[in-house]
């Protein structure tokens, strides 16, 4: 599997917590249909305004395209990035 970097911040409609129904990512809507894995990195090491707790998914949307991507859930804002598509 390669993995190709994208690191942009996506749209999630719904705001519970795990991983989301769908996403949009430029102005299009992914549908998630299964969610392949999942992760959670916590950040203890830097001072508490510095952590990046994150919630890394591995998903594949209705089409059949694979992304991970993860919620930023440390002090501040709280948002939503795709950061790769897997290619299989």
């Amino acid at each position: 599997m390669k993995a190709k970097f994208v690191g942009e911040e996506i749209e999630v409609p719904e705001k519970r917590p795990g991983a989301p129904a769908s996403f949009v990512w430029r102005g299009k809507e992914y549908k998630v249909a299964k969610v392949e894995s999942s992760q959670r990195v916590l950040d203890f090491q830097k001072s508490w305004w510095r952590r990046r707790h994150r919630d890394y998914y591995v998903v594949r949307a209705e089409n059949g395209q694979v992304f991970k991507i993860y919620r930023h859930r440390g002090p501040g804002r709280r948002y939503w990035v795709l950061f790769e598509i897997i290619e299989e």
